[in-house]
């Protein structure tokens, strides 16, 4: 029998299904957005962390890649759940080299804080809804166009700077780094790629209160198409 890869789904987050009705939870969104991939439904085993309420990690062998979820908060949090989320990372930035690591939005940012980049509120205010990114070669190299269409919502960025061996995606009016690439390592999205309409609805309802009332409309606008 053919080895499946580990896929461990580290659930940061448990405002966007409280009670698991819509999509069994964070986790079981992004789990059903990974098996729309016929490859990852067929190759991989899929297993959802709350590493929120629960704080429950994988052992080594229990998974091959970590993917970190979105969460309406920052990894500079010292929220004990979150202060345990990033030890966790680092050890494995440290000493499991073999191990791949994929973050969407505030998992792409505390990837980004595990291997020493700088990471901070974004001073040009809150990104929303789908917005244009400008991919950079790398990112050309990725998804095999110049531009891409993603929904977003975050405060918090990293940071221009020094990123090393790892390579920045792509780009947008508001946020210059919109993801990270390290070869057979990690690969990041500030982005949330597994967001469809309804769930960029909920996102935006649980947002509103930290948002003017003409950045609500255009998100929203922005997100229904009208």
């Amino acid at each position: 029998m053919a080895y499946k890869t580990k896929i461990g789904i580290f659930e940061c987050d448990d405002t966007l299904d409280p009670d698991k009705s819509k999509y069994g939870g964070y986790g079981g969104l992004i789990s059903t957005w990974l098996k729309s991939n016929t490859r990852l439904q067929e190759e991989s085993e899929i297993r959802v962390w709350d590493t929120k309420n629960k704080m429950e990690y994988p052992k080594s062998d229990e998974c091959d890649v970590i993917l970190i979820t979105g969460a309406p908060t920052h990894p500079k949090s010292q929220e004990l759940w979150i202060t345990k989320l990033l030890a966790y990372v680092e050890a494995v930035v440290r000493a499991e080299r073999d191990k791949k690591l994929v973050g969407i939005c505030f998992g792409h940012q505390v990837i980004a804080l595990a291997h020493g980049l700088s990471v901070g509120v974004n001073n040009k205010g809150y990104e929303n809804a789908v917005t244009d990114i400008q991919l950079s070669e790398t990112g050309k190299s990725i998804f095999m166009q110049d531009r891409i269409a993603l929904n977003q919502s975050h405060c918090w960025e990293v940071k221009e700077g020094n990123l090393g061996q790892i390579q920045n995606m792509g780009s947008t009016e508001k946020t210059a780094i919109q993801g990270l690439y390290l070869p057979g390592r990690l690969w990041t999205l500030q982005s949330h790629p597994e967001f469809d309409k309804k769930a960029m609805e909920r996102v935006l309802e649980l947002t509103r209160p930290e948002i003017t009332e003409e950045e609500y409309s255009k998100a929203v606008s922005d997100n229904t198409g009208k």
